[in-house]
């Protein structure tokens, strides 16, 4: 993470600045009342097509009988065998999404309504709402080290429990740097079949690439970077003294602070999110893009 950014959150919170139950459970009630519109208006058809295509997973291929659908015939195992061979699927009930979430200091900085982790608890919890009714969900979170894992699970309830666990989620104090390489080689450990990552992210933090390649060779992986657009060409009048979110360091800021886009891993869907926007149009129209992609 560029080393500015870690003075950008705010890790010292006292026990009366924390949510209380009653508030937590406000927030939960709020972003399920959310989900519920989002699925009731298309969402749930939307992330289904998107994720799932035709709903076939590859199982076998047999020889041909009389009767079977000459579209299934298996050219390249018919060339080697000299015989008729056609591909069987079978449906593909349900998939495993997991949500990787960022839950590092940094992420409690905004410039506005919102901060970094309420976008990221947000959108973390619409994708795991998304996926409960049919498919099994969990969370793995991470900051400095790796937190909270939630092994998946089906059921609306499972699914609110994930979006508890998002939106409580305290900032994690400790050494410098994201375990988000660790976060995504556990998650390559639970998914023992193809399943759904989603990486919702601090845009400031890197993510390892190798990692992502070996994870996206078996699994489907999209990631979702959050940035405030306060830190777009920020300029500070004067020096000012800050401690490290992200670390126990002490430093100064002044002058003009670059915040550069870092590229996104090639090959992989990116949905770039501001915390002073709706993220669901955005989501919408990354569901709609892999459904196009799908039909093709």
């Amino acid at each position: 993470m560029s080393c500015w950014r870690r003075y950008l959150g705010q890790p010292c919170l006292s026990p009366a600045a924390k949510a209380d139950p009653e508030q937590l459970l406000g927030q939960v009630r709020r972003l399920e009342v959310r989900a519920r519109q989002a699925m009731m208006s298309g969402l749930a058809g939307q992330y289904r097509s998107a994720f799932k295509g035709r709903g076939l997973e590859f199982e076998e291929v047999r020889e041909y009988r009389g009767g079977d659908d000459v579209s299934t015939i298996d050219w390249n195992v018919t060339a080697r065998t000299g015989r008729l061979h056609v591909k069987l699927y079978r449906e593909e009930r349900d998939l495993t999404v997991l949500v990787l979430a960022d839950v590092s200091a940094s992420t409690r900085f905004g410039s506005g309504v919102m901060t970094v982790h309420d976008v990221i608890a947000e959108v973390g919890g619409l994708f795991a709402l998304a996926a409960a009714r049919r498919d099994r969900v969990g969370t793995i979170l991470y900051g400095s080290t790796l937190g909270e894992v939630i092994p998946p699970r089906r059921g609306w309830r499972h699914g609110l429990r994930v979006v508890r666990e998002l939106l409580s989620a305290e900032p994690d104090v400790g050494k410098d740097g994201t375990a988000v390489a660790e976060a995504i080689q556990t998650a390559a450990r639970l998914l023992h079949r193809r399943g759904i990552v989603v990486v919702v992210t601090d845009a400031a933090c890197p993510l390892p690439s190798h990692e992502l390649a070996g994870l996206r060779a078996k699994h489907d992986v999209v990631i979702v970077r959050v940035h405030d657009p306060l830190m777009d060409g920020l300029r500070l009048p004067s020096a000012l003294p800050v401690r490290e979110a992200e670390g126990r360091g002490r430093g100064v800021l002044a002058g003009r602070v670059r915040h550069v886009k870092m590229a996104g891993p090639p090959g992989l869907d990116v949905l770039d999110l501001s915390t002073q926007e709706d993220y669901l149009p955005a989501i919408r129209g990354l569901l709609k893009r892999r459904e196009k992609r799908r039909v093709r």
